[in-house]
């Protein structure tokens, strides 16, 4: 019982295996941007903004905060509001579903557990419906 304790009050952070999982998750689901069909709207978008080095970098630093751990992009830039961070990018339904699916392949590919699979990708439809919105309110 302790045990099952413990476990539920770990952040998303610990869960993914802290920084090296977070890189890990990063990495992954970059690669799967610059590599497959469905990832290609996302990856042009990054190529007409700083690139994919950018923003694996940036990513990084976002989820680092984002799942509990240390909030590295808010310490850089100020803040980590999704919304201000992407308030120059058009972002359509093609855009985040492929965003989503590729993030649904990166999470497969890891194989993390089901219920942490199903926080992530919740907290991410989350976003990826705001930044729609955002975008179609423009």
């Amino acid at each position: 019982m302790q045990q099952a304790a413990t476990a539920n009050r770990q952040t998303i952070y610990d869960q993914v295996g802290g920084a090296d999982g977070v890189e890990q998750l990063v990495n992954t689901f970059c690669d799967i941007l610059e590599t497959t069909e469905t990832g290609k709207p996302v990856y042009l978008l990054h190529l007409r903004g700083h690139g994919m080095a950018h923003a694996r970098m940036e990513q990084f630093n976002f989820f680092s905060g984002m799942f509990g751990g240390p909030k590295l992009y808010a310490e850089k830039w100020g803040h980590s509001n999704v919304r201000q961070i992407h308030e120059h990018v058009q972002i359509g339904e093609v855009e985040s579903q492929a965003w989503l699916s590729c993030m649904d392949m990166t999470l497969e590919k890891l194989s993390y557990p089901a219920q942490l699979k199903q926080i992530l990708m919740q907290s991410f439809t989350d976003m990826a419906s705001v930044l729609v919105r955002q975008s179609q309110a423009c």
